[in-house]
Formats: structure tokens, C-alpha cells, sequence
């Protein structure tokens, strides 16, 4: 017991934990910095995010006592929660917050299911697909891979949370191309959305959809209604007022005046770049780098396909996460309300992502026992 006590110890990734917290840390301050000033929107939102914080570090320790693969036995019936999960949110119980109907209301108690079912269809495919031997995937493979990914994607497509249904594809990808798809079905896919991009582009110019009105605010601004570009315009003049060395804390006025609508969530990274100019905002994106590196890491050192699968799906979730979010404040990417992981208020992403790295964690812990 002792010996095994000490070999958690020494395995543990204490790297990438320390990681984690300092960004979660450096979250928490950013949403207290812009939430208890006296035009602060929300001041019990840094409380709350403490809270989540230490849910999540809760549940990451907890994880990591567990083996993976035990974990991952349960995938089926965890997916199928997440499912359900995922229908009940398009009932009267589910909550609608910024044209969204992805919120679960259980009393006085709320929470995003499309986030916790995010690492349940990783965890599912990661089941799935380390079980085929055949390489390259035959198509019966990836038809099954491509039904376990759209059913939840189609859910929460349902509740108009665009951003979040995309995520689902950044893993898909990620994971059937490690799984051994053929090079030509990739090459087909990608050609597929280039042309539906170029045969769209024309319709969102003469759309005047929200959504479509968002794309336009990045790509043809002058095509866009003004309302549409105020979010944009306002996160590119926090992210420029920060100059090099920042405001310092407390001192966004984008973010502390109300300028800035959901400062404390999607645009928590415009409130840092104000705060800490680019040097700060520059090390931030650095720490994410480094957590996605460890986790590529992890994930080349597993002795086994399935948790090579697992942690590489976690990977290309955190990555799109930040690559998007990062995105939508630089104005690269239209404004699709994805949160930024670890930072954004919002204790659902926070305990989500927390369990992924754990499992990742477990994945190393576990690498030298077959």
C-alpha cells in the first residue's frame, strides 16, 4: 500500500496540475476583477467560479485514483446519460440564456449538459474505435464513429448552441484519423467543407439571421448591422488598450464599465489583455500551450490504443476550445459563445474539463502496467 501510495505520487502529473490551477487561478481573479467594481454585472460570479474550481479539482483527484480503463468500461452508459441528459434540455426544463436553450434548471440548481457530454462522447469513441483491429478503418468503422458523434452534436445543434456542436467535430477528426481512417476520406471531408463553405459564403452575405449577421461582423463588416459589430468592436478596443504591460487588475474600463457584454465568460481573455497587455495574454496562450503539449504527450507515451485515443480527444477539445474563444475576442472568428477552459465564468466547462484532465492524468499514472 505504501509503495503504491508512493509510485501515485511520484507518477502524478504535477506538471500539467499546476498548470491547470494557475490558469483557473488567473480566471477566478479576472472575473473578480470585472465583477465588483461598482458597475460590476455579476459580483457573485468569481464566488461561484471558486467554487466550481474546487468541484473540479475534486473530481480530477477522484479520477485519477480510478484505472481509465475501468472508467472507460462505463463509457456506454455515461454517453447514454449525456443523451438524456441532452433531450431534457430541449424540454420546459431546459433554460434559455443569449438565444441558447442549452441550460438544464433543476431547481435552483443550473448546468450545461453539452459539456460534460463532450467528454462522454470522447470517452464512448475512445471505446469504440480501440476495439477495431482492422487498419485503415473500413467504412462500416466509421459510419458507427460518425453516428456516436452525430446523435449528441444533433442535440445540441437543437439548441441553437452552434459553437458548442462544432466542438464535437474537432475530436471526431482528431480521433478517426488516429484510429487509421484513410488518408482519401480525410482529404474528401476536408474538400467537402471547403465547397460548402465557398457555395455559403454568397447566402450569409444576403442572410440576415443572427447568426448570419455574426459572421459578417468578422468578414464583411460593412455588410453588417451595427448591433451585430458592437461586440467585436469592443473586445478589439480592450484587447488594444492593453498595449504591451496592461491596465493592471481592476483596470478594464471595457470590462468594469458594462462596455463589454459577457465579460465575465466569453470575453474573460479581451479583460486579461486590458489588464496585463500582451505580455500577460501572451502567457496565458503560453500556458494553454504547454497543457495541450503535456497532454500530446501523454498521449504518445500510452502503451495502449485506447488510451492514446482518449487523451488525444481531450487534446483536440481543449484546443478548439481555446483556438475559438481566443479567436472570437482577436475578431478571426465569428462569435460563436464558446467558452475559454479554466478561465470563463462557469462552473459546468470548469468541472468538464477538470474530469478530462484527470483522465489524462490516469492515462499516465498507468502507462507501465499493462
Amino acid at each position: 500500500m505504501l509503495n503504491a501510495n508512493r509510485r501515485y505520487v511520484a507518477d502524478f502529473d504535477w506538471t500539467l496540475l499546476s498548470l491547470a490551477v494557475g490558469l483557473a487561478a488567473f480566471g477566478v481573479l479576472e472575473i473578480w476583477s470585472v465583477t465588483t467594481t461598482n458597475n460590476g454585472t455579476a459580483p457573485g460570479f468569481w464566488r461561484r467560479q471558486l467554487l466550481g474550481v474546487g468541484i473540479g479539482l475534486v473530481v480530477m483527484f477522484l479520477t485519477t485514483l480510478h484505472d481509465y480503463r475501468r472508467i472507460l468500461n462505463a463509457a456506454p452508459y455515461l454517453y447514454g446519460v449525456g443523451i438524456m441528459l441532452l433531450l431534457l434540455v430541449l424540454t420546459p426544463l431546459g433554460k434559455v440564456k443569449n438565444g441558447n436553450q442549452s441550460w438544464l434548471n433543476l431547481g435552483s440548481f443550473s448546468f450545461q449538459p453539452s459539456e460534460m457530454a463532450k467528454i462522454f462522447t470522447i470517452m464512448f469513441l475512445a471505446y469504440y474505435l480501440a476495439g477495431v483491429r482492422k487498419r485503415p478503418l473500413d467504412l462500416r468503422t466509421v459510419v458507427v464513429a460518425v453516428g456516436i458523434w452525430a446523435l449528441p452534436t444533433a442535440l445540441v445543434f437543437m439548441e441553437n448552441d452552434t459553437g458548442s456542436a462544432l466542438s464535437f467535430t474537432s475530436f471526431l477528426a482528431a480521433m478517426l484519423f488516429l484510429a487509421g481512417v484513410r488518408w482519401s476520406w480525410m482529404a474528401a471531408a476536408l474538400v467537402a467543407v471547403v465547397i460548402a463553405v465557398i457555395v455559403a459564403a454568397p447566402h450569409i452575405k444576403n442572410c440576415e439571421s443572427y447568426k448570419c449577421e455574426r459572421v459578417k461582423s468578422v468578414y464583411w463588416p460593412d455588410l453588417a448591422k451595427k448591433r451585430y459589430r458592437y461586440q467585436n468592436d469592443q473586445a478589439e478596443i480592450a484587447v488594444g488598450s492593453g498595449a504591451v504591460l496592461g491596465k493592471g487588475p481592476r483596470g478594464s474600463t471595457q470590462g468594469s464599465l458594462g462596455f463589454l457584454p459577457e465579460v465575465h465568460n466569453d470575453f474573460i481573455f479581451a479583460v486579461a489583455s486590458e489588464e496585463w497587455g500582451f505580455i500577460g495574454s501572451s502567457l496565458s496562450l503560453a500556458i494553454y500551450l504547454m497543457i495541450i503539449a503535456r497532454l500530446i504527450q501523454i498521449a504518445r507515451r500510452s502503451r495502449e490504443r485506447i488510451g492514446l485515443l482518449l487523451v488525444a480527444g481531450i487534446a483536440a477539445l481543449l484546443l478548439y476550445h481555446v483556438a475559438v474563444n481566443v479567436g472570437m475576442v482577436l475578431r478571426l472568428l465569428p462569435i460563436m459563445g464558446i467558452p475559454l477552459p479554466l478561465m470563463s465564468s462557469g462552473s459546468t466547462s470548469v468541472v468538464a474539463t477538470c474530469f478530462g484532465l484527470g483522465l489524462a492524468i490516469s492515462v499516465r499514472l498507468r502507462r507501465f502496467v499493462n
